[in-house]
């Protein structure tokens, strides 16, 4: 059987660096069936020709002005629909992946029969210290925390999908079709929030939203960067995909 079609969306504004770096181990993942989209946020450094000239095999879509991290993955998604694939991956360009992460994120995903699903992100810097693995929701406050944040990995999640209430859109694999009765992100935000009111959406279309703990990237945001996590909208102003 074909492996499903993903197309990684990977928004970015400037962070030259960051963004090649992230680009270079999506290029060494072992799924079959990933195609990688660039969209570039009105850029003012030459990162749009490193990058062409570094991954030819990436497509490059060149919005020409800042529509933050909702517009710029929005216009990734409209891609990823008329690549007619299966999943989207919503991906920060401040990220790097382990070579199987997809593989087993899909495969989890699958198994799961979810609608969202992120996997095991962890802090660049401390590689074996849980960034976020999702979350609940206090529907009552409507408040927000995200499990396992600071925490050493010592298997306290196990190896199994497990459902919670949002994950963040630091990365965030979606269903197409989940897209197509939900709908695309929310315009009305630029950045933050937009991935929990996203996933309260899911929810609510009776998809299940899941973290996959087998699937693990690395996110390069410090412990101190506490607006980026206490927001969780943890893109925009802390990735460079738009600030």
């Amino acid at each position: 059987m074909a492996s499903p079609l993903v197309v990684i969306i990977v928004v970015k504004w400037n962070g030259q660096a960051d963004t090649l770096a992230c680009l270079a181990s999506l290029a060494r993942i072992d799924y079959p069936a990933a195609h990688v989209v660039v969209v570039d946020n009105g850029s003012t450094d030459d990162s749009v020709a490193v990058i062409r000239a570094a991954f030819p095999a990436m497509t490059v879509l060149e919005i020409g002005h800042n529509l933050g991290y909702v517009g710029g993955n929005n216009a990734g998604l409209e891609y990823a629909r008329q690549q007619q694939a299966d999943y989207a991956l919503l991906l920060n360009n401040n990220t790097e992946v382990a070579p199987d992460f997809l593989t087993r994120l899909v495969e989890g995903a699958e198994a799961a029969a979810v609608g969202a699903a992120s996997p095991a992100i962890y802090y660049h810097a401390l590689p074996e210290s849980f960034w976020s693995m999702g979350g609940p929701m206090d529907w009552q406050r409507g408040d927000t925390t995200m499990l396992g944040e600071g925490q050493q990995d010592t298997g306290q999640f196990g190896g199994q999908p497990f459902a919670v209430d949002f994950v963040t859109g630091c990365a965030l694999l979606i269903k197409i079709a989940v897209v197509d009765r939900i709908g695309p992100l929310d315009a009305r935000f630029f950045a933050y929030y937009e991935d929990v009111e996203w996933c309260v959406r899911v929810g609510r279309a009776g998809d299940k939203v899941a973290v996959i703990p087998a699937a693990k990237i690395w996110h390069k945001i410090t412990p101190k960067a506490r607006f980026a996590s206490d927001s969780l909208g943890t893109t925009g102003l802390a990735t460079g995909c738009c600030s």
